[in-house]
């Protein structure tokens, strides 16, 4: 009779590859009869995690080695992993469905004991129903139960983003309402909010701190009028902030986000908006993301995008991707010519004030959703936009409302301002994607 434990799968990767192998985590996890090893989710304070390691590799069922162009290039513990788990599977009986390798991007592996080996390609369409079958044959094997009626050992959280193989939260969606509407080109704007696991790409890159990114944001005025650079504003921010990192090797340099260790809006909540970011931060995650696109899964869900512009929306395109803000206190959801004013229906469709009273996963609000399909533009952050809203101060422009803010903080029409080098738990951003000349 199959037995009830479930199949013990070690996730072995580069830490440059973790939001990618989060995502993975989560899809297995949804999987009743499969118990995945993650290191950030079941590693504890004080463990010794080189033991914990090795102790989860030798005792899974399968282990799955997540490789990219980043990993096979770098030297460090991810091969020491590989190695152990080349020896473990020389333990096993021949044939058996032990090592399953998964390229995570069009990398070309050089481990000469893995070439042996039928790779995974996790960035072709019905990838991971593959993998789900080479884990469903070994768990056979093992004669553990796979039905879906199989009793969980132990909870698991689901992710609510789980569409178009994990790829949906990358998305941008395109604009073009013709050269008579208030935006007069087409122009993408990213389907969510930047979540703390896609900002944290950025933190842990070795390229975190370069100059390049950090300077020449583009100026806009209150008209959304392009109207210059800011030249090194956002650099001499970085350096203030890193006078204390000067002892440190250069691939350490970072600045965290405000709260991004807080429980309930850090990075223990991947899905959720990245908070707590000044207005440069913003820009230069845009620069490092356009710099390094064709690597991340954006290149994979939007293709063609390699010479598009990435920065922050200005607020003519934020307002029109929501439907526009005619009549006045509409929301992104409100069918043209009306103005949702029940409390409760709001509350079905943002996150805003007087109920959760912090961040949620971008896209649990599913009936929020603007006429060209965009996500949570109202409730949870209020979204830095690309122009000034007061060039006499230097305030940048604010919109959406956020998780802080009532119902009617939250209605397209509403606005908020402030200093590019602010940092709050309610500011977060979007990104836009314009053809090369627009």
């Amino acid at each position: 009779m199959p037995g009830t434990r479930r199949l013990r799968v070690f996730l072995c990767h580069a830490s440059q590859d973790k939001p990618a192998v989060r995502e993975l985590y989560k899809r297995l996890t949804a999987e009743k009869w499969i118990d995945p090893w993650l290191d950030e989710e079941n590693l504890l304070p004080g463990q010794d995690f080189d033991l914990e390691i090795y102790r989860a590799a030798r005792d899974s069922d399968s282990i799955i080695i997540c490789l990219s162009k980043v990993s096979v290039a770098k030297e460090g513990y991810v091969n020491k992993e590989i190695r152990r788990a080349l020896d473990a599977a020389d333990e096993k009986p021949e044939g058996a469905i032990y090592i399953i390798p998964l390229r995570l991007d069009d990398c070309s592996p050089s481990f000469e004991r893995l070439k042996k080996l039928h790779y995974a390609d996790y960035f072709t369409p019905n990838a991971h129903e593959k993998l789900i079958k080479s884990l469903r044959l070994r768990a056979d094997t093992l004669k553990i139960e796979t039905s879906e009626n199989v009793v969980e050992v132990v909870a698991q959280p689901k992710s609510p983003i789980a569409k178009d193989d994990g790829l949906d939260l990358y998305r941008f969606i395109k604009i073009d309402l013709g050269s008579h509407a208030p935006v007069p080109y087409p122009y993408w704007i990213a389907k969510y909010p930047v979540t703390n696991s896609q900002y944290e790409r950025f933190l842990n890159a070795d390229d975190f701190a370069k100059e390049e990114y950090w300077l020449n944001f583009e100026k806009f005025d209150e008209s959304c009028k392009p109207t210059g650079m800011w030249k090194d504003d956002g650099l001499k921010w970085l350096q203030e902030k890193l006078k204390d990192y000067t002892y440190f090797p250069r691939d350490t340099w970072k600045v965290e986000p405000k709260y991004w260790d807080h429980p309930e809006f850090g990075i223990t909540q991947p899905d959720n908006p990245v908070v707590g970011i000044t207005w440069f931060e913003a820009n230069a995650y845009c620069k490092w993301l356009s710099a390094n696109w064709k690597r991340l899964p954006e290149s994979r869900i939007n293709l063609g995008f390699e010479k598009y512009r990435i920065r922050l929306p200005l607020e003519n395109e934020w307002k029109m991707a929501a439907g526009g803000d005619l009549p006045e206190g509409r929301y992104p959801w409100d069918k043209p010519g009306k103005a949702t004013t029940d409390v409760d229906e709001i509350y079905k469709r943002a996150n805003v004030a007087g109920k959760i009273e912090h961040t949620t996963p971008v896209n649990q609000y599913l009936e929020g959703i603007s006429p060209f399909g965009v996500m949570d533009m109202v409730g949870n952050v209020w979204e830095w936009q690309a122009n000034y809203f007061r060039k006499e101060h230097d305030y940048l422009g604010l919109r959406g409302g956020s998780w802080s803010f009532n119902e009617d903080g939250a209605c397209v029409s509403l606005r908020s301002y402030y200093h590019p080098n602010y940092r709050y738990g309610n500011f977060g951003f979007r990104l836009v994607a314009t053809l090369p000349d627009g």
